[in-house]
Order: structure tokens, then C-alpha cells, then sequence
């Protein structure tokens, strides 16, 4: 990601070749801005949800490349979004603001407990909302139980000579 950004705070539109984990977020995210294209195309849903981190194994050519990189050099939009994210990394403040947080820090004496995710906090059961998932099935289930049986339970009629 260090490069990407450095790339982008140059003004330089970027063709992601991702090879590993985090990479491939990082090229759909570069993709998605609008500041770069990737070479690599997510694969479907359900195969993402049955393979998740194989995503290495994705096809490219010398011809995708090359298409790739004259649709960005031919293209005033990607020069556009690269030239507006370097002034949205300078406004989000730069070098200056990284300084004051690194100081920031150090006078915590590198104590990250107060940037520590809320869902981190809680215990398991309430972080997977287990207690939750009980409450509802423990009310539920005898309320449909209840009902199952009093619609399904036929009363028969009996013939009366």
C-alpha cells in the first residue's frame, strides 16, 4: 500500500498487478477510485466465499497489459482522479499531521488501549450477538411450537348414527 500511495501522491496513475494478500484489496480499491486499473478480476461471490485467500491463480496477458495501460494513458479521467488524490492526502494533512500523531503516541507511551475497536471490548458472546441469537430462539421456539400443534392438530369429527 506504502508504494500506491506514494505513487498517487505523485501524481502517477497506477496498473496494480497484486500477488498477495493484501494486495488484491488494495487493487480493487485503486480500481474502484478511479485512479488505476488492475489486472486482477475478482472472481464470483461463491467462489470468494468457497476460496478465499487463493486468489493468486488469475489469468493476464501481454495484451491485457498493454490494453490496460493505453486505456489509462488515453483516458482524462484517470489523470484527473490522480491529480485531485494528492490534494485530498495534503488536506487530510500530510507530512505534519503524520508527525503530530507519531508525538501523539509517544506521549502515551505507545499505549494503543484508547484505539482499541469497540467490538475487541466485548466479551464473545455479545461480539457474535450470541445472547442475542438465544433470546430470540429461546422466545420463538415455544411460540411456534404453540402454534404448530394447535393448527395441525385436527379435531375429528366423529359420525353419530
Amino acid at each position: 500500500m506504502n508504494s500506491s500511495v506514494e505513487g498517487l501522491y505523485f501524481q502517477k496513475p497506477i496498473l496494480c498487478l497484486p500477488i498477495h494478500m493484501d494486495q488484491f484489496l488494495n487493487a480493487i480499491a485503486i480500481d474502484y477510485s478511479g485512479v488505476g486499473q488492475s489486472l486482477f478480476a475478482p472472481s464470483s461471490l461463491l467462489e470468494s466465499f468457497l476460496n478465499p485467500v487463493d486468489f493468486h491463480n488469475y489469468p493476464f496477458s501481454a495484451n491485457s497489459v498493454t490494453t490496460k495501460l493505453l486505456t489509462m494513458w488515453r483516458n482524462s479521467t484517470y489523470e484527473k482522479a490522480v491529480r485531485i488524490m494528492p490534494l485530498e492526502m495534503k488536506h487530510a494533512g500530510g507530512l505534519k499531521r503524520a508527525v503530530e500523531e507519531i508525538e501523539f503516541l509517544v506521549n502515551l507511551n505507545s499505549n494503543l488501549d484508547r484505539y482499541i475497536p469497540f467490538h475487541d471490548t466485548l466479551p464473545f458472546y455479545q461480539r457474535y450477538m450470541l445472547d442475542l441469537l438465544f433470546v430470540y430462539i429461546v422466545l420463538s421456539t415455544p411460540i411456534i411450537l404453540y402454534l404448530l400443534v394447535t393448527c395441525c392438530k385436527k379435531h375429528r369429527k366423529e359420525k353419530n348414527d
